[in-house]
């Protein structure tokens, strides 16, 4: 059997760039599993939208969509049936695993577990993993609820949310950081889950990013 007659196919929009030794539209493990058993089924297509830019040694699993100016680094993962929103970027080494949502003018490094969603505009750079508390069910055995990351939020470097937990819009994860509950909106994690408001920040490092997200958005002009 050779994996390769599995993939799924793909669909290029206008303009795509693809680099050196990418694979496009790889099967998933359940497909080739009914394929060692001589049962051959067809893979959900790869969809890339226009403009989009691949770089080198990129992996893209079958059923994963791209939306228009997307970027994708040098060797980073994406697993089967995601949705990845329009010019998000997507970080050189990232490990993206199945059933992942990201929206637009995002940008995600790290590893991002299964079915995750990651809102507008976020940044991710850290690790969003399951708890995996049932191990005794086995790796399919058990559906763990993901981390959701509101739209604005950051997750820094080296920090790690663990569990379904959810992250409110226009919050910031530290460098670092260990979250494993709820964090509300506009606020600032650091250490083991230890949460303040953004408008009692006083440090100056993100003075620059909680005043662009407390701004006074600009009236809309009607005729």
């Amino acid at each position: 059997m050779n994996p390769a007659d599995m993939y799924g196919q793909v669909q290029f929009g206008n303009d795509v760039i693809v680099g050196e030794y990418c694979v496009l539209g790889y099967p998933k493990e359940a497909r080739l599993r009914e394929a060692q058993y001589g049962r051959h089924t067809t893979g959900d297509p790869v969809v890339l939208g226009e403009r989009t830019m691949l770089f080198n040694q990129v992996v893209i699993h079958e059923g994963t969509t791209l939306g228009t100016e997307c970027l994708v680094e040098d060797r980073a993962r994406i697993g089967y049936g995601c949705e990845i929103g329009e010019r998000t970027r997507v970080v050189h080494g990232a490990y993206i695993c199945d059933r992942v949502r990201i929206g637009v003018d995002a940008c995600v490094a790290g590893f991002i577990c299964d079915a995750t969603v990651i809102g507008d505009r976020s940044t991710v750079m850290g690790d969003l993993v399951h708890e995996y508390t049932l191990p005794h069910l086995g790796w399919w055995g058990v559906d763990e609820a993901p981390p959701v990351i509101e739209s604005d939020s950051v997750v820094g470097f080296g920090a790690r949310v663990v569990g379904g937990v959810r992250i409110g819009p226009r919050s910031y994860v530290a460098a670092g950081a260990v979250v494993t509950r709820d964090v509300p909106a506009e606020h600032v994690v650091t250490g083991i889950n230890t949460q303040i408001p953004i408008n009692r920040w006083s440090g100056k490092r993100l003075a620059a990013l909680i005043q662009h997200w407390t701004k006074p958005q600009s009236a809309t002009i009607r005729s």
